[in-house]
């Protein structure tokens, strides 16, 4: 039996759920994926990990054009007019382009392949099978958004998850087997051929991939100023990498590129929220206009406030346990970048919702004005700080902190301009208060704890198995202190219990009574 009916903020909050608790589950297989590839590897070749994973990113970003964006939402809007036929011919246009841009990514490569293993000391095979990924790295992430489109988070949570088995498993086995760099690169293809096979069946079967094409230059159109942001954005998210290789080394470079694999994972509610939010936006804009944008847009601040910074802060007070766990002591310099990270990530999960609303409303250019701030910002300081005054990677991840708080600061005075910009602050100063609150409570544990068993004391220094522990000690802290707080009232519990299936409505129940115990 199908549930009824929900609002628009049930709808992004249950697309949101798939997303995240998929980004969950492939967050906890890349920590066990990590874990053993920076076992197999040395430094020095998890250093040449992270520099292709940079040019298979390099791929995909160049290669898509941006048209994902354009696919999530004109399909959405066509959709919302009745117009199935168009909508379907956005996806035929779509992997039409895509045949070409993937042809162009896979010849590149091969061409370079000769040049890439001489910098990189590498066997040429390796970025061979580089070259055959990137056809298919195009292709997935161009298909994906048809799905996105139709709004079919589920379907889309299952793909990447699939992706993500498929990919880490292959690539530890191949690896730990002996094929070292060479049956990484393996399981990145063999992850990517057969989830882009099973998006493609269900495209075909939910919208079709077959028909008249819908015309390419409005797609350009609507992409071009979303490719600059995008092309932007990537450099925003490797830039400071970037000055950390060529001034600190491979081994150095690896072992950032593991902090920000780290300070990634709190960031999941970010990116399941845009993933769910932007059709639903695009959907809003249409029929309700810009009133609908201004709520959407307080309404995930205060959700991503509320679930984000918590996840965000917890990792930032236990990166140094973090990192041991997670690569060994010899990353253990990768604490205080994480830490730093983590601070950075904040910025961007409070303007999560500035871009897409740009979007929505049909102005990509201004994200793209945006975009080239914060990598401005980012080179500028990495620069300084890297090239200059040899900080390292505390410098480069001093960098990003800057080039977060430029972005997020310039998006939201351009975005006042155009619709009431509302940050839900009374949710965010509970919240901050909650964390500060967490925080204390972690490390009073932790104090508590080697003092119990007689231990000098050493900052969050623990074994494996008790990592779980801190985690539920700070979740617990966290719940009390915004349920003493009152930061989630009424209208939240409705909206958990509107979208939450019908075997969980009990969740919602409980914690509707526990909230009225509590506010006695």
């Amino acid at each position: 039996m199908k549930d009824k009916e929900i609002s628009p903020g049930a709808e992004v909050a249950r697309g949101a759920t798939y997303i995240f608790l998929q980004g969950l589950a492939s967050a906890a297989l890349g920590v066990i994926y990590i874990v053993f590839l920076t076992r197999i590897l040395s430094p020095e070749e998890y250093g040449v990990f992270s520099v292709l994973t940079f040019i298979l990113g390099l791929v995909q970003t160049f290669g898509l054009l941006a048209l994902p964006s354009a696919s999530i939402k004109y399909i959405a809007q066509f959709l919302a007019e009745g117009d199935r036929e168009k909508a379907k011919g956005i996806a035929v246009r779509v992997l039409q382009v895509s045949v070409f841009t993937s042809a162009a990514a896979f010849l590149g490569l091969f061409l370079l392949s000769g040049w890439i293993s001489a910098a990189l000391s590498i066997p040429i095979l390796v970025v061979q099978t580089l070259a055959l990924a990137s056809i298919f790295v195009v292709l997935l992430f161009q298909a994906i958004p048809f799905l996105q489109g139709l709004q079919m988070m589920r379907h889309i949570a299952t793909v990447n998850l699939l992706y993500t088995v498929v990919q880490y498993g292959g690539a530890l086995y191949l690896a730990y087997a002996g094929l070292g760099l060479l049956g990484v690169a393996m399981g990145w293809t063999a992850g990517l051929v057969v989830s882009s096979v099973l998006v493609l069946v269900l495209t075909a079967k939910h919208l079709g991939i077959f028909g008249k094409p819908y015309a390419l230059k409005p797609l350009l159109r609507f992409s071009y100023p979303i490719y600059i942001a995008s092309v932007l954005g990537f450099f925003v998210l490797w830039i400071d990498q970037l000055f950390v290789l060529p001034y600190e080394g491979l081994a150095t470079f690896g072992a950032y590129n593991i902090a920000n694999r780290a300070a990634v994972v709190p960031g999941l509610v970010s990116s399941a929220l845009v993933a769910a939010l932007f059709p639903k936006l695009s959907q809003l804009y249409t029929q309700f206009g810009k009133d609908s944008l201004e709520t959407a847009f307080t309404t995930t601040t205060r959700y991503v406030v509320l679930v984000g910074f918590p996840m965000i802060t917890l990792v930032a007070v236990l990166a140094y346990p973090i990192i041991i766990l997670f690569a060994g002591a010899q990353y253990a310099p990768a604490a205080l970048p994480l830490v730093l990270l983590s601070v950075a990530s904040l910025f961007s999960a409070l303007g999560v919702a500035i871009s897409p609303t740009f979007f929505a409303m049909e102005r990509p250019g201004i994200a793209s004005i945006v975009a080239f701030a914060s990598v401005l910002t980012d080179a500028l300081f990495s620069y300084v700080l890297i090239a200059l005054l040899g900080t390292g990677m505390i410098g480069a991840a001093l960098a990003k902190i800057f080039a977060a708080v430029a972005g997020f600061f310039l998006g939201t005075i351009i975005l006042k301009q155009f619709i009431r910009v509302k940050f839900a602050t009374e949710m965010l100063w509970k919240v901050s208060v909650a964390c500060a609150f967490m925080v204390t409570v972690v490390l009073g544990f932790d104090v508590v704890r080697q003092q119990l068993l007689g231990l000098p004391y050493e900052f969050l220094v623990f074994r494996l198995h008790l990592l779980p522990i801190y985690v539920l000690v700070g979740a617990v802290a966290y719940f009390l202190a915004v349920a003493a707080l009152r930061a989630v009232g009424k209208e939240d519990i409705e909206l958990l219990s509107e979208y939450l299936p019908g075997k969980l409505k009990w969740v919602a129940i409980f914690l509707e009574r526990f909230l009225k115990r509590t506010s006695k």
